[in-house]
């Protein structure tokens, strides 16, 4: 799950001048990155939450996820994919 080039070309914005697309390329990868957590969260404890960030943003987050998080690739797929759809729906939006 990564803006970069591909999904700019998916989502009919590849052709943004470069210096704004670095910068909705930025801000669209922060926005995912809530949604899932939104997401993945929802199914969660508070001790589960907790026993999270304690580790979010290191190598054992994704296993501990994997182990904890029965749908979590499926909830992050969805959020992509949704995320893909609603940002296709605002292109002329977004480029005016």
């Amino acid at each position: 799950m990564h803006v970069d080039e591909k999904f700019m070309r998916e989502v009919g914005l590849g052709e943004m001048p470069e210096d704004e697309k670095r910068a909705f390329m930025e801000h669209a990868e922060e926005e995912l990155e809530v949604r899932v957590g939104q997401g993945v969260g929802a199914s969660l404890t508070n001790e589960q939450m907790d026993e999270f960030e304690q580790i979010a943003g290191t190598d054992a987050a994704a296993d501990w996820l994997e182990r904890n998080v029965p749908d979590f690739r499926e909830t992050v797929a969805r959020v992509f994919y949704n995320f893909k759809d609603e940002i296709r729906r605002e292109r002329d939006a977004i480029l005016a």
